[in-house]
């Protein structure tokens, strides 16, 4: 009798090390996930994780310890996702493609919002903030007519007599001679 509860402990011993083992396989992956930025799939993985971690059997430091390596490693997955959501905002504002431009910023504060969720450094929001405003102000500055500060008629002017940013004196005796009419 006390060889087969033996034989039974030892059989609970080695499935709670084969499901220890398990996790700490699949946090290994999500590594690799938070490392690529995939925040989708990190979150799938992280509630699997989760529900595994649930298991009254696990020890508790054990499941503390792989709760604290999972809520870092998706604060790193929507860090790195936002930083590349970012630089994709830039280089759509620089490349003047606002429709893409506006992607990028919506999908980079969407997933700041993520890293702040999981406690990302004050620093790394402001950081953010200040990329996503440089990318909203970068770009589209070329008017295709008209504008306020350059209306028709002097818009006219500089694209015939304009060199090097400046209009040409007989553009401007020609326009000054017009306005004396």
């Amino acid at each position: 009798m006390v060889d087969n509860n033996n034989t039974v402990e030892e059989s609970e011993r080695r499935q709670i090390v084969e499901i220890q083992i398990t996790i700490e396989s699949a946090i290994y992956r999500l590594k690799k996930l938070a490392d690529a930025g995939s925040t989708a799939k990190c979150k799938e993985a992280t509630d699997h994780l989760l529900v595994a971690l649930k298991n009254p059997r696990l020890p508790r430091a054990f499941c503390n310890e792989s709760r604290n390596a999972i809520n870092a490693l998706m604060q790193h997955a929507f860090m790195k996702a936002t930083d590349l959501a970012s630089k994709a905002a830039m280089e759509a504002a620089m490349q003047d493609d606002p429709e893409s431009r506006a992607a990028c910023i919506k999908l980079a504060r969407e997933n700041l919002r993520g890293a702040m969720k999981h406690k990302a450094p004050r620093e790394f929001q402001l950081k953010c903030e200040r990329m996503l405003e440089t990318a909203l102000l970068t770009g589209g500055v070329k008017a295709k007519g008209p504008t306020k500060a350059k209306p028709l008629d002097a818009a006219m002017e500089n694209a015939g007599g304009e060199k090097d940013g400046r209009a040409s004196e007989t553009a401007l005796m020609e326009h000054s001679a017009i306005a004396e009419s």
